[in-house]
């Protein structure tokens, strides 16, 4: 039986408040999460690999060394298992992230 389809748009406009998600889908045990960035996360790490894709608007993603990788729409990146980041972002972006379903920040 097929699944249901997903609207991004349906999704997100159920986004109201930054840095809140929803999972749009599953596949074995990565989810992809949508979320409203704006304004500056804490800085953490994870034990598994996740992936940002932009959507819409432009984050930044930090490091404690200094260095910063900006994404645009359209534009991804894979931040490794271990690695301690932040994502942030000056205005409302619209952000599709893959981890596996128990990753949260620590």
């Amino acid at each position: 039986m097929p699944q249901k389809v997903q609207s991004i748009a349906e999704a997100a406009d159920r986004l109201t408040k930054p840095f809140t998600h929803t999972v749009i889908g599953q596949v074995d045990d990565y989810c992809a999460y949508l979320s409203r960035f704006q304004g500056s996360y804490r800085f953490h790490k994870h034990d598994k690999d996740e992936m940002y894709l932009v959507l819409e608007g432009e984050i930044n993603i930090d490091y404690p060394d200094g260095q910063c990788v900006t994404l645009r729409e359209r534009e991804s990146i894979v931040v490794k298992a271990g690695e301690t980041h932040r994502s942030r972002s000056e205005e409302e972006s619209l952000v599709l992230m893959f981890k596996a379903h128990d990753l949260f920040a620590e």
